[in-house]
């Protein structure tokens, strides 16, 4: 009998502005096309900023989607089959992924605990750290499921997460390092795995130095600075910034704050979130990510190496070890942390600035630029990765269990 696997996601599987999410959706389809038989558990609720209508966008993928019961607007299942995964989402509404549990949270236990009766998994893929996510952990251990808990960020410092957690999976060194010296937690840490049909733009006219998800974390107080500085020094380059968590107002209100305007600049511009990355990197020339938070790793980087896009990563967290020694790891100012709120100074974009100036008009150093980060880009392969994470799954499966 083929090995079970339940993904279980508070978020939608889909969810763009989710790194996490997709990383857990292509790691379950690895071990599907390794004989794995899988099924996923969720539900519609998103960390995009505007949310969408569920149904609506899920059409974007072409998917068949059949709706339980049709004349319900929420708390309605869509079911459907992706990659031949067969999916069960709870329309959770309006409500953001931290918020839907009181509403919803009864009748998505109900069917998760229909899936441990008539699925009988042998693994449980999860991630989450409220209430009804840890108490799903210990219904799965009662129907006798490995637990995998995927930990992506450090929401989970707390030894009572891992209390019915059988292995944990993490997306860097740098976490699980982390975790091991704060908890003395182990995990097994494996590179973000891409679905390259997804994130390779098939063409590429390499214009923009873009940005994805424009918010304090990610650097918004360091990116409007940047953006009025190469507006008003090298107009010639062209900016995008990607709406995601943060949007087009909160970069405006960012420049706003430190005296200037950015609508003023013709060569910035913003645009929507987009249904798969390749939309992203079809015209993205260098990659900008200074982000403020210690990010445990980066997807969108991986994403830019399989592109052959150089990242400008901040030295924070583990964005170099995301970058794999490709584009360039540069500092931000000590003193930016994620309770700025106004932009920095302009000599503190400055190297920035002339890194992006050099890969913009120094067409020699830009092409030894990107074969290096087509060289790094490796590590994400699927042929590479997807034995490690099947491995890893297997592995899970043949240890003692735990009582």
């Amino acid at each position: 009998m083929k090995p079970r696997i339940l993904m279980a996601l508070p978020q939608l599987p889909q969810d763009p502005a989710s790194g996490a999410a997709r990383t857990a959706q292509t790691a379950v389809e690895m071990a599907a096309e390794a004989g794995f038989e899988v099924r996923v558990l969720a539900t519609t609720a998103t960390e995009r900023a505007r949310g969408d209508d569920a149904l609506s966008y899920l059409r974007n993928f072409d998917l068949d989607v059949a709706v339980e019961p049709p004349s319900s607007s929420h708390g309605r299942e869509l079911r459907f089959v992706q990659r031949g995964i067969p999916y069960t989402l709870l329309d959770t509404g309006r409500f953001p992924f931290t918020g839907w549990e009181p509403t919803h949270g009864r009748k998505f236990d109900r069917l998760f605990d229909q899936e441990l009766e008539g699925f009988l998994p042998d693994l449980v893929l999860t991630y989450g750290g409220g209430a009804g996510d840890t108490r799903r952990h210990r219904r799965a251990h009662l129907a006798h499921a490995r637990v995998v808990c995927c930990v992506f960020n450090y929401a989970y410092l707390e030894r009572r997460f891992f209390d019915a957690v059988d292995a944990v999976l993490t997306p860097s060194e740098f976490l699980a390092r982390r975790y091991r010296e704060t908890l003395g937690v182990e995990s097994t840490p494996l590179p973000t795995p891409v679905d390259w049909d997804d994130v390779v733009a098939p063409e590429r006219d390499p214009i923009f130095a873009t940005m994805v998800n424009p918010s304090v974390e990610k650097g918004l107080f360091f990116f409007a600075r940047l953006a009025e500085e190469i507006g008003k020094r090298q107009p010639k380059i062209a900016l995008l910034a990607i709406e995601s968590r943060g949007t087009a107002g909160m970069l405006l209100d960012a420049g706003l704050r430190g005296g200037f305007d950015l609508r003023r600049h013709e060569n910035i511009m913003i645009g929507g979130a987009v249904p798969k990355p390749r939309d992203i990197f079809e015209n993205t020339r260098v990659l900008l990510v200074p982000s403020v938070w210690e990010e445990p790793s980066a997807r969108v980087v991986a994403e830019a190496l399989v592109n052959g896009v150089p990242p400008l990563v901040s030295d924070r967290g583990g964005l170099a070890e995301s970058a794999n020694g490709a584009g360039l790891v540069l500092p931000l100012p000590p003193d930016l942390t994620m309770e700025t709120r106004k932009p920095v100074p302009p000599a503190a974009v400055e190297l920035w600035l002339e890194a992006i100036v050099k890969l913009c008009f120094d067409e020699e150093f830009y092409r030894q630029t990107v074969e290096r980060t087509r060289a790094a880009a490796a590590i994400y392969r699927r042929d590479s990765l997807a034995p490690r994470y099947v491995d890893f799954f297997r592995g899970v499966l043949a240890a003692p269990a735990r009582h």
